[in-house]
């Protein structure tokens, strides 16, 4: 199934809320398209992610591998995502203006056809390190353009036949920063007044007289890129719970919030779902849910546990799309552990000094 939903937003009158989280993309994995989007060789795709616009190509070769460079040529500045080509046979693309070519793999100018001799080393785009797993295309981001920390997301058992992709849920332009779903995590008072009720399946209507109780938890792990968040969740029905009705939600954050794993495990089976983030702007993210679930599970069923969560998280959007990033929270005991998630999250930002050296 491909669902792509938007809603329509007024213009929002009021502080310029950006201003108040750090001016920083995240360093980490991202999801900057879906195989599905560029499924045959030679494809090229234009996309926009951390305020630069890229050029993705799935090359002419026997590989057949998607690559990633900064959008416009180091040339004259043409786009290379608007009327560049792929050249057969090969994995380079050729700018439309100049017909200067440059390899996927690092960027190098590889020719030059008016240009007689040795072409200059220093001829050479910007390329980002990829990697296409689980029907996403992830890139690496970081602002100075270090090589990965660690590697992308690979869940092995979702190659085997016992799970198939079910599908992918596309919500553009929400108007949040990337750091607050780390911070929801952490905030477990918040879930019985925004999720404690039970919900229809991909919209916000209420179930009379059902609630969903929670009990959640946080947990960092040893390799410092990973944390992990839980929550057992229980249907009551006039105040009676039901344990028949249990739920076991695993999320993993590998990295930053950019790539996420839900696993949802019940007598039903297993479900894994891909809750991603691209940043286009500091406070504007395209989402997207991807589905893989045992085969053994009816349709109708991985569309039930999987429209209710993504209509739970739908509750967190009008908070985050009209909160602002208090730097000193008045926080509370029993709050959760919020500034631990804090401290865990400011691994994925450049220092200070860093920062200003960078050519914004």
């Amino acid at each position: 199934m491909n669902n792509s939903t938007s809603k329509v937003r007024a213009p929002r009158r009021g502080v310029d809320r950006s201003l108040t989280y750090i001016r920083q993309y995240p360093c980490g994995w991202y999801r900057i398209c879906d195989s599905t989007d560029i499924p045959k060789r030679g494809q090229v795709k234009h996309a926009f992610a951390f305020g630069r616009e890229l050029v993705i190509f799935r090359s002419d070769d026997e590989s057949s591998q998607v690559y990633v460079l900064d959008a416009f040529c180091i040339h004259m500045g043409a786009n290379l995502a608007i009327g560049g080509r792929v050249m057969p046979g090969t994995n380079c693309i050729q700018c439309p203006f100049h017909l200067w070519e440059f390899n996927g793999q690092d960027g190098h100018c590889t020719k030059i056809p008016y240009l007689d001799g040795k072409i200059p080393e220093k001829a050479k785009m910007q390329s980002y390190p990829c990697v296409e797993r689980h029907q996403m295309v992830m890139i690496w981001y970081h602002p100075s353009n270090e090589p990965p920390h660690y590697d992308a997301i690979c869940i092995d058992e979702l190659s085997t036949s016992r799970f198939e992709f079910r599908g992918v849920y596309r919500y553009p332009n929400i108007h949040m920063h990337l750091q607050e779903f780390a911070e929801n995590a952490a905030d477990v008072q918040h879930f019985q007044p925004l999720h404690g009720q039970m919900l229809i399946p991909w919209t916000e209507w209420h179930v009379p007289f059902v609630k969903v109780h929670h009990q959640a938890s946080l947990e960092f792990d040893e390799k410092p890129y990973l944390a992990y968040f839980y929550d057992t969740a229980m249907i009551q029905i006039f105040g009676k719970q039901y344990p028949s009705t249990k739920v076991d939600a695993s999320i993993t954050f590998h990295g930053p919030g950019g790539i996420t794993l839900f696993r949802f495990d019940g007598s039903f089976g297993r479900i894994y779902l891909f809750h991603t983030h691209t940043p286009t702007g500091y406070t504007e993210l395209d989402v997207e849910f991807l589905a893989f679930v045992e085969t053994k599970i009816p349709r109708l069923l991985n569309w039930y546990v999987i429209g209710n969560w993504i209509a739970q998280w739908q509750r967190d959007i009008s908070i985050w799309e009209n909160k602002v990033h208090k730097r000193a929270p008045f926080l509370v005991k029993n709050d959760g552990p919020i500034l631990k998630m804090r401290r865990w999250y400011n691994q994925f930002y450049v220092s200070k000094d860093e920062q200003e050296t960078l050519d914004w």
